[in-house]
């Protein structure tokens, strides 16, 4: 049947090894938000270090959401890994909040973030581009997010999605196409013939991996 686009960000399927790595106990990085900061990023989102030498420096050492072009030639901008949770003191609350996603607002210092940054692990997204299904000739490509990602603030996740595998600027992309799914066949993601197929991705170019793009 046709696949439905619902992009849920990414979601770990494994390392080129071995079994999740959330699957482990610490196995999540920490990380800082920065206070103030008043984007929302969401339980799947591919985040980004801020480095000195960008237009924000004053960010320097704190994660963003990954943005669609961030990527492009611009060395400043590295992928981190997926966010999958935070904590904070919640200024309304009066009290330490844990969240599956940080909602850009109520936090009265900077956010302990958690991100899985294993530069071997793989995930599974949702193509987000109604033009064509991304079939197995797209292996080995590297791609970026879409434009426009958004997530949902009643279930805290993601709504990150890929774009169009390319080797244009493969270098500086932050993900690699590994493969295509298509188990079990009935569920929606697994049609070929259709767009908003769901693929398996590794890093590209990522912070503790060399840039690998072909």
């Amino acid at each position: 049947m046709a696949n439905v686009l619902a992009p849920f960000g990414f979601a770990q399927v494994g390392t080129a090894s071995s079994m999740p790595n959330y699957a482990r106990a610490g196995s999540a990085s920490p990380y800082r938000i920065k206070a103030g900061f008043i984007t929302s990023i969401y339980f799947g989102d591919a985040v980004r270090m801020w480095v000195t030498g960008d237009a924000a420096s004053s960010a320097a050492g704190y994660i963003t959401p990954w943005i669609a072009g961030d990527g492009a030639g611009d060395a400043t901008k590295i992928l981190v890994g997926i966010f999958v949770g935070c904590q904070y003191y919640s200024a309304s609350q009066h009290k330490t909040v844990f969240s599956n996603f940080y909602p850009g607002a109520d936090a009265a210092a900077d956010v302990d973030a958690y991100v899985v940054d294993d530069p071997e692990s793989q995930w599974m997204v949702q193509a987000g581009t109604a033009a064509t299904p991304f079939t197995q000739a797209y292996v080995g490509m590297s791609a970026d997010i879409n434009v426009t990602p958004t997530g949902s603030t009643t279930t805290g996740i993601s709504g990150m999605s890929l774009n169009t595998p390319t080797i244009t600027n493969s270098s500086t992309l932050p993900f690699k196409l590994v493969n295509v799914i298509t188990t079990p066949p009935t569920a929606n993601g697994r049609d070929l013939t259709t767009a908003y197929n769901y693929v398996t991705v590794a890093f590209n170019n990522q912070q503790y991996k060399a840039r690998l793009g072909v």
